[in-house]
């Protein structure tokens, strides 16, 4: 079932550069904070924290910033697609 003009335009508004601006930033922050933290989670839980110093959290850092922009332009561009085509759910 297609949406009507007012749904169309609340998800347009939704999607628009600004909103994904902060999405990427948020998910590119998330990324670099939580990446290294899980991998020293890891490290930790068997005790091969001895090679961890500054160059490896940043590396960690990096990636996982790059990772969250991935994956926020990949779901940016899905829901995208799904406006485009209509699938997603009415407001009311």
């Amino acid at each position: 079932m297609a949406l009507s003009p007012q749904d169309k335009a609340y998800y347009e508004e939704k999607l628009a550069l600004n909103s994904f601006g902060y999405f990427f930033g948020a998910t590119v922050l998330i990324g670099a904070i939580a990446w290294p933290l899980v991998f020293y989670i890891q490290d930790w839980s068997i005790g091969q924290t001895d090679k961890w110093d500054s160059t490896v959290v940043s590396h960690l850092a990096i990636m996982g910033g790059l990772l969250g922009s991935v994956i926020s332009v990949i779901m940016y561009l899905i829901f995208k697609f799904f406006l485009e085509i209509g699938w997603l759910p009415k407001r009311r």
